[in-house]
């Protein structure tokens, strides 16, 4: 591009014009050119040369001049019109002469150079690919046809290596190269070659000043993002880079550090960053710590709402504590308070004072003491007002009203607005990304109207499966429509494919192999009274097995089952609780089919089961149900049958395997936990245990045959015919923990106890509506025993690997293990080694 300036013949006006059509400073120069001497004239005409695609009445517009008006040479308004063209952004080149005077009157000639169009671009560079080509491209909107301006040529060479600058090649820069398209000259392609140089790290980090705090502990917990270089994990985790912005952000946390330890005083005196000569950086930070200081006397004024006693339990600062600024701060409810909402500004902001204000001051110093007052306005209550929201182009507005804690003339409360993201994204109808809010407030009449903006994502599945396993090939086909609308079943119209939006689940799956037939369907209302969320849920399901023995006869397995359960949510100890009762019964036909009761073996028979299910869970897992990031679930749960054997005065000890086992008893207790916590950034650490204990209540018939556990792989088995649980375990195959410590035990046996505890680290790819992927790194540990004399829970079979996980609304969740197993298993004399393990709509 082409900009200059040239002085206009008269000397005397020269820099007074200058002055004013000089434009922005990353734009050069534009020519004036005069013939005769400076004046008034009347613009008679102008004449345009260079540009074609605009005619002169055009350009005219675009100056803002008029035909016959007076004009000023130079003046004014033709620096004005000199800057509208640039403005346009449609000119290369822009230059004003004097054409003609007759007399008063003046022609302008404006010489133009249009801009040209973008056609091809490409990115050449270290590390640079076809997908890395179309990201770059689309990030920066290089579209063919994009005009060519400086400012676009400036935004890039400022926004691409910035990005590289956040990786730490801080000398990151591009060049670009164009030359005219072959197939239209009016196009101009760009090679746009990424030079991103070599990764520049901080070599050291040092301080002057520090007599209290040691250098160590400023550099770990002082500077949060600012790092210098350091090896192993630590250095994984957190690399070492330079980043202006964060770097400034540190030299805040640096002094709220000091603060939080009770130098009140402290500051950064000055700082300085250079490069060495090995072209990393150096850091050194001059401070000034002043000295320390204590907490004297807090006094609370303006409450009356809550009771002083009960603030100060609160706020959990006391006289002679070390005066931690920043935590106190926090505590108070200044500077966002605490994310839990356990700081004194939220306990009012939940209980309806939204125009509180809470208020720290230091009242006096006394030596190394200072006396603190909390002042407190506490204003009048708040009230929900409108309550409205949009983007639910399935769901049916009365499932999201019945979710909303923010109701109309409800008290307002900070708390409600939290829960109610949670509850929305629970739902899995919405993409917990896009859920917003805009709140509000009213300080008139004291009211708060809020508007939630919600986006619809696919919550209907297709489960299709496959694989080999039990002996055979294995195929799954499962469809689960988690937004069914049941009451408008009969109504043909709402079909898409079938009626939705009333936030009930249908699941209906069928499973086949060479041996066996599996069919089942399952219902849940999620809110069975419409007043406050009880889950009821049915199911049933058919099991046929069929083998041909050794003789040519048929071995028949027949299994039915049967269940209802109610899961409601509970006020107390809060209501992330919820509690599950449940009823099932099972019947088992057999014939000719080997099933295995304790030592004997029958073919011909049947069994049923009639068991109760109470469990009791907690769940504030979230925000994304997807990919946690907070919160846990933890679970407690109790599956009994009926005690028989104490109700009657049989001898079991003379009775035969079918008579004991006719009525299946038992009782088993499971307990299960996931917490959550973010690392750093957004590394999410999951850590899980669980375990399980089968017993019976008679010494005579102990645990039944059914019902055990089988500790190993992914779960992903056929087989499942004794009610057996099969709990996973990557880093080995399908059930190869099912009891005993050494393989003493085969996997037709099962296990009545067992544990199994795992880390995990995930990491977010994409969150996005379309495909929600992250990656993760786990250690496990598992095993399976058949009796508490050799339960040891120290005894695991432990396993290490990386996976990825793929959430897709039209088919759930799919992941891809790989996986070492430390250990050897049953019937093994050497460790596991690595597998490869396939999910589908499991959580491990």
């Amino acid at each position: 591009m082409k900009f200059k300036i040239l002085p206009i013949i008269m000397l005397v006006a020269s820099a007074h014009f200058y002055a004013q059509i000089t434009p922005e400073k990353n734009q050069q120069e534009t020519a004036v050119h005069a013939q005769k001497e400076e004046g008034t004239y009347i613009l008679k005409d102008i004449v345009v040369d260079g540009v074609k695609k605009y005619t002169p009445a055009q350009i005219l517009r675009f100056t803002g001049l008029s035909k016959n008006e007076s004009v000023e040479i130079p003046g004014q308004k033709i620096s004005n019109a000199i800057k509208k063209l640039w403005e346009t952004q449609s000119f290369s080149e822009v230059e004003v002469y004097v054409e003609s005077i007759e007399g008063d009157q003046v022609v302008l000639k404006f010489n133009l150079q249009d801009l040209k169009d973008l056609g091809e671009v490409k990115f050449t560079g270290k590390g640079i690919g076809k997908s890395k080509n179309e990201k770059l491209a689309k990030d920066n909107n290089l579209k063919p046809g994009t005009k060519i301006t400086q400012n676009l040529i400036s935004t890039l060479k400022t926004n691409i290596p910035k990005d590289y600058v956040k990786k730490g090649f801080a000398d990151a820069k591009i060049t670009i190269q164009d030359k005219v398209n072959a197939n239209d000259p009016n196009l101009v392609d760009w090679t746009i070659n990424v030079e991103k140089g070599k990764r520049v790290k901080i070599s050291h980090i040092t301080f002057e000043g520090n007599e209290n705090i040691s250098a160590r502990k400023l550099r770990k917990n002082g500077l949060k993002d600012t790092k210098q270089k350091r090896f192993g994990i630590k250095g994984i985790l957190k690399p070492s880079k330079f980043i202006q912005d964060k770097y400034d952000q540190d030299k805040i946390n640096l002094v709220n550090y000091y603060q939080s330890l009770g130098f009140r005083d402290a500051k950064i005196v000055s700082d300085s960053v250079w490069r060495n000569p090995q072209n990393n950086y150096e850091i050194n930070i001059k401070l000034h710590e002043g000295k320390k200081y204590y907490i004297g006397d807090i006094n609370f004024t303006g409450n009356t709402a809550f009771s002083t006693d009960y603030l100060q339990k609160v706020l959990g600062y006391k006289t002679g504590d070390i005066y931690d600024a920043v935590g106190f701060n926090k505590k108070v409810g200044e500077d966002g308070g605490k994310e839990d909402d356990s700081d004194i500004k939220s306990i009012y902001m939940n209980n309806g004072y939204l125009f509180s204000n809470v208020t720290p001051v230091e009242k006096s110093v006394k030596g190394d003491s200072i006396n603190l007052e909390i002042r407190i306005n506490e204003g009048e209550k708040a009230t929900w007002n409108r309550v409205t929201w949009s983007g639910n182009t399935t769901t049916h507005d009365h499932v999201i009203l019945r979710s909303l804690r923010t109701k109309p003339g409800s008290l307002f409360a900070k708390s409600d607005i939290k829960r109610t993201y949670f509850d929305l994204a629970g739902m899995q109808f919405f993409d917990p990304q896009q859920i917003g809010q805009q709140v509000s407030p009213n300080a008139i009449d004291n009211t708060v109207d809020i508007h939630w903006t919600l986006v619809e994502k696919g919550s209907s599945q297709v489960q299709l499966q496959a694989g080999y396993g039990g002996g055979s090939f294995i195929g799954t086909l499962g469809l689960t429509f988690n937004n069914f609308s049941l009451k408008n079943f009969l109504k043909f119209k709402d079909f898409r494919p079938v009626p939705q939006g009333d936030g009930q689940t249908l699941s209906i799956q069928a499973q086949a192999g060479q041996f066996f037939q599996n069919y089942g369907i399952s219902f849940t209302e999620p809110w069975l009274f419409g007043t406050r969320p009880t889950a009821l849920s049915v199911g049933l399901n058919q099991s046929l097995v069929r083998y041909t023995d050794q003789y040519g006869a048929a071995q028949k397995l027949n299994i039915f089952s049967a269940s209802v359960g109610l899961n409601r949510l509970l006020k107390w100890p809060d209501d992330y609780f919820s509690l599950y009762t449940g009823i099932q019964y099972q019947s088992y036909d057999f014939n000719n089919y080997p099933f295995q009761f304790g030592n004997a073996t029958e073919y011909d028979g049947s069994a049923k089961n009639f068991s109760f299910n109470v469990g009791l869970s907690r769940n504030s897992a979230g925000l994304d149900p997807i990919f946690p990031t907070m919160g846990s679930n933890i679970e407690a749960s109790v599956k009994f049958t009926p005690p028989y054997s104490l109700f009657s005065k049989k001898d079991y000890s003379n009775m035969s395997a079918m008579e004991k086992y006719k009525w299946l008893e038992f009782y088993k207790v499971k307990l299960k936990g996931d917490i959550y916590n973010t690392v750093i950034g957004k590394l999410v650490l999951r850590t899980s245990g669980e375990m399980g204990f089968l017993d019976g209540y008679n010494r005579e018939l102990g645990p039944p045959p059914f019902e055990r556990f089988y500790v190993g792989g992914t779960g992903l088995i056929g087989g499942r015919y004794d009610g057996r649980e099969l709990v996973p375990l990557r880093g080995y195959e399908n059930a190869t923990s099912s009891g005993g410590q050494t393989g003493d035990v085969t996997p037709m046996g099962g296990a009545t106890i067992y544990n199994r505890f795992a880390l995990e680290l995930r990491y977010p790819i994409s969150l996005n509506q379309t495909a929600k992927i992250f990656g993760l790194t786990f250690l496990e540990g598992g095993n399976a025993w058949n009796s508490f004399g050799t339960y040891n829970p120290f005894q695991l079979r432990r396993s290490a690997g990386f996976g990825v996980r793929v959430y897709m609304g039209a088919f759930g969740l799919i992941g891809f293990d790989f996986a070492y197993g430390f250990d050897k298993t049953i019937n093994s004399s050497e460790p596991s080694g690595w597998k490869t393990h396939f999910l589908m709509n499991q959580s491990l």
